[in-house]
């Protein structure tokens, strides 16, 4: 079937692509110029079930939908387990119903009246109901939605199911399939995929365009010695069956592929990326033995190769891989855990035309690798591309770290993890660049040698992520998490270059509901005025907060997106996603 023509720029999957970029290089109305002079909230795409949408909306300009008529539709998926269509013109809804995918979960509240709100499958207890946790992913060529989430299914308990919706009515021409995995470990133990396991990473369809597609379908795992294990499970999309799964850590535990919810990246040639968080050891009195790198894979760079075959005899397997450290050897001291710094915090990002892949994690600190040779080491920085860098704070803007990432914590320290992912742009004036925004800090901006693989700062917002949290003079930490960010540009035009941020004005999102804003900073052009600490300045162009009483909560994991001269931010209360434009 031939790839639909769209009249615009349609948003398949979380961060725009398999390399997940985060750039859209197809916007030709919001430019620095136009921007600079204001945006206007144009309406909301109201939902009525559920408060929190986790997942980031989806859009297809020009589709015939079940009224009969071609509209620019943006789908949004809620964690009642319900898709709604709008369209993106008018804000009004097509579907007047949303497709329910079935009951979603309801966690049992467990802590007590006058404590802070925590559930038995939520530390925090923000989230009301659990069903669209992770960003769906569209099929053009199939013109179908596929969607992963939980159910309560008929004897009450949790349940992983996929389904294929219609892009037009939302209806299944399939039924949904379940999503489970087994597998026996190297001494005989069966490790299996647990349907309580959250599935909070972006879905990846390899190829988004082309014939013979895989999706990937990526899931959490624990942080102790008996907990689950990070899996990823692949289906073909074009027989609807579940192939192949992949599991992180068999002969140990953890090793979750969560990554901020940002999906698994894919290169050109059809590989998968993942990274890993906490886990992969087990100790016994003062004896610990690590598994990484042999059958387990915890705070790891992984390179996945999956070969099609009949019925069960498709294979998803370590194709590379390197881990900058393990769990077991990291210290915990006074205010600070080195044994919870989750590589996988953030996802991987695959730069196209390169051979690099690279991330970042809770230690804020950049890796960059080479993907045909990534090194297949443990805590050997010398297999890198380039020299580690630290990437989200200051302890000096190009200082690498040694293999021992454990430092000295300094009074007022705060943390500055990576929770959204870095951004990639090919700018026409500086080459390539990245963008990030740990939290407790600012958005920053370098440029990448794509040759050597070394990246170096260029310059630095002036807006603090959750100001008075950041403040070193404020106890405690918190913070989470930063910015999360998208860009747009058209082509290779000079001066197109938004980069598009949401992050919480104040307070901690992981641990509350709090207000954010949106800002949008020219990607090229910096500003005329330095920052306090002597770097150069990026000019921010326009905020939220230039628009009279317009205030949004915070969806802390979810990125904002551009298309077609709309720039769409989701929020975690009102049930809506908030609609901006040019004035």
């Amino acid at each position: 079937m031939p790839w639909p023509a769209c009249a615009g720029t349609p948003v398949l999957t979380r961060s725009y692509d398999n390399a997940r970029t985060g750039a859209n290089t197809s916007e030709t109305v919001l430019t620095p110029a136009m921007v600079s002079n204001g945006l206007k909230r144009l309406f909301s795409l109201r939902i009525s079930d559920d408060p929190r949408i986790e997942a980031q909306p989806l859009y297809v300009p020009g589709v015939t939908m079940s009224d009969g008529k071609k509209h620019d539709v943006v789908y949004v998926f809620s964690m009642a387990n319900t898709v709604w269509a709008f369209d993106a013109i008018t804000g009004k809804r097509i579907w007047q119903n949303p497709v329910s995918l079935g009951p979603a979960f309801r966690p049992k509240v467990t802590s007590k009246p006058g404590q802070h709100r925590a559930t038995d499958i939520d530390s925090w207890g923000i989230n009301i109901l659990w069903g669209i946790l992770s960003t769906p992913v569209i099929d053009l060529d199939a013109q179908l939605i596929y969607v992963a989430h939980w159910i309560v299914d008929s004897n009450g308990e949790r349940a992983l199911r996929l389904n294929g919706l219609k892009l037009s009515d939302g209806s299944e021409p399939r039924p949904a399939l379940p999503i489970q995995a087994t597998m026996t470990n190297a001494v005989g133990k069966t490790v299996t995929l647990g349907q309580s396991q959250k599935q909070r990473a972006a879905l990846l369809l390899v190829p988004l365009q082309g014939p013979q597609k895989t999706l990937y379908v990526a899931f959490t795992g624990g942080e102790n010695p008996g907990s689950p294990h990070g899996w990823v499970v692949a289906f073909d999309v074009n027989s609807w069956r579940q192939t192949a799964a992949w599991v992180s850590t068999p002969s140990s535990f953890g090793g979750g592929i969560w990554q901020g919810g940002q999906g698994p990246a894919a290169d050109e040639n059809g590989d998968v990326y993942v990274t890993t968080g906490n886990g992969g050891f087990v100790k016994n009195g003062d004896t610990t033995t690590d598994f990484t790198g042999t059958t387990d894979f915890a705070e790891s760079f992984v390179k996945l190769h999956y070969t099609p075959g009949p019925q069960n005899a498709a294979t998803l397997t370590v194709a590379d891989w390197f881990a900058p450290f393990t769990d077991a050897k990291r210290k915990s001291v006074p205010e600070y855990d080195y044994g919870d710094q989750d590589l996988g915090s953030a996802g991987p990002l695959v730069p196209p035309g390169t051979n690099l892949v690279l991330g970042a994690g809770k230690d804020g600190v950049l890796y960059v690798l080479d993907r045909n040779n990534m090194g297949k080491a443990v805590g050997d920085f010398t297999k890198l591309k380039a020299p580690a860098i630290f990437f989200t704070w200051f302890p000096g803007f190009d200082v690498s770290p040694t293999g021992d990432l454990d430092f000295a914590v300094q009074p007022g320290m705060k943390t500055h993890h990576l929770h959204g992912s870095a951004v990639f742009w090919n700018s026409p004036d500086r080459g390539p660049m990245l963008f990030d925004w740990g939290e407790n800090e600012f958005l920053r901006a370098w440029t990448l040698n794509t040759s050597t693989g070394v990246a170096t700062f260029l310059a630095k917002g002036a807006e603090l992520a959750s100001a008075q949290l950041a403040d070193p003079t404020h106890p405690g930490l918190g913070g989470m998490p930063g910015g999360m960010l998208a860009l747009s540009a058209n082509g290779n035009q000079s001066n197109t270059g938004i980069v598009w941020t949401t992050a919480p004005i104040d307070g901690d999102a992981n641990h509350d509901v709090v207000e954010g804003i949106v800002r949008a900073y020219d990607a090229n052009t910096l500003d005329t005025n330095q920052n306090t600490d002597g770097t150069p300045r990026l000019k921010l162009l326009w905020t939220s907060k230039m628009i009279p009483n317009n205030t949004f909560r915070y969806s802390k994991f979810c990125p904002p997106f551009v298309a077609d001269g709309k720039l769409f931010v989701t929020t975690y209360a009102g049930r809506r996603v908030d609609v901006y434009g040019p004035k």
